[in-house]
């Protein structure tokens, strides 16, 4: 008898338990501290300003499910940030007001969670954006997406207390939501935060950092480009260093023709170049182009035709 109610009251607490959870499915919870997505605690809806902020997103079912495609290798998912505006009459409802939005990039096992982690306002010691290979928030100029936008964001609030919505949307459709209360006098505190993050992620990417792969092997070539590359201005202006390797990353030059008599005008091919600066750090160009015109029936001598962005490397990954 003992026995069977134990049995009985197991499934019960099992039963709870599922429950329990299932009923977290489209929401985002809010912690000062990172959250177990197996074991959430420390949940609140209440900050400070100053206070660090991390979500997790329970979702109905795996990012691969909702967005029907078993086999996507990348999926990119919107963060939205949103603060509830009280309306100006009585008769109208609160509105929200956009506050800040970031893409974030989705992959690996990632994928086939029915949760996701969101950092807002992440310490540099504790945070899953800017480190993993799964969760990705790209660079755009000298900043990255996500926490160090929303922390940036969160710092022009005036003070008071405010309202926060955080939205999860995949493929234009909002998967989860949740709204934390924040209050302070002072918000500037989150600007700091943001400059801390996005040195975190600079650093983070440059560790991690390697050459593109080859997609051709021609010592005559490459030799050609360092010729051309060394002698423009923009090295010179732009560049300078030690050019420490080239990799060509095309496979085979492409041909330009003119849209009308169809003749061809030149051809071209890319590279990317990594130089050592001044200071002892180096750098990679990206999409270095070079072009050999075509004059008489023959292709002329390569020339350097335009640069793409940069990217910090150790020195030590240009070789490897």
């Amino acid at each position: 008898m003992k026995v069977k109610s134990l049995l009985i009251l197991s499934i019960i607490l099992v039963f709870v338990s599922v429950n329990a959870f299932a009923q977290k499915s489209g929401e985002i919870v809010f912690s000062k501290s990172p959250i177990n997505p197996s074991n959430p605690a420390g949940l609140t809806t209440q900050f400070q300003s100053g206070d660090r902020i991390y979500s997790v997103a329970f979702l109905e079912k795996s990012i691969l499910k909702i967005i029907g495609k078993e086999s996507a290798k990348n999926v990119s998912v919107e963060v939205f940030i949103y603060e509830l505006k009280a309306p100006l009459y009585d008769y109208q409802q609160p509105s929200e007001m956009q506050l800040e939005t970031s893409t974030l990039w989705v992959s690996g096992d990632a994928l086939q969670k029915n949760y996701l982690p969101l950092d807002i306002v992440p310490g540099t010691n504790e945070l899953t954006a800017y480190g993993s290979k799964e969760l990705v928030y790209k660079k755009f100029g000298p900043k990255f997406y996500g926490p160090i936008k929303f922390a940036e964001r969160m710092s022009q609030l005036e003070s008071g207390e405010h309202t926060i919505i955080v939205k999860l949307k995949c493929n234009y459709n909002v998967v989860a939501e949740g709204k934390f209360v924040i209050t302070g006098d002072d918000y500037t505190v989150y600007k700091k935060a943001s400059n801390e993050l996005n040195e975190f992620a600079v650093n983070s990417k440059t560790k991690a950092a390697v050459m593109p792969k080859s997609a051709r092997s021609d010592n005559k070539l490459e030799a050609e480009m360092i010729t051309a590359f060394k002698a423009s201005q923009i090295y010179n202006d732009r560049v300078k260093g030690d050019v420490l390797r080239v990799v060509i990353i095309d496979s085979d030059w492409m041909i330009r023709r003119n849209q009308l008599t169809g003749i061809i005008l030149h051809r071209y091919i890319r590279a990317a170049i990594a130089v050592k600066n001044s200071d002892g750090t180096c750098t990679v160009w990206q999409n270095v182009t070079f072009q050999q015109d075509y004059v008489s029936d023959e292709f002329q001598k390569t020339r350097f035709d335009g640069i793409g962005d940069q990217y910090k490397i150790p020195c030590e990954n240009v070789n490897k």
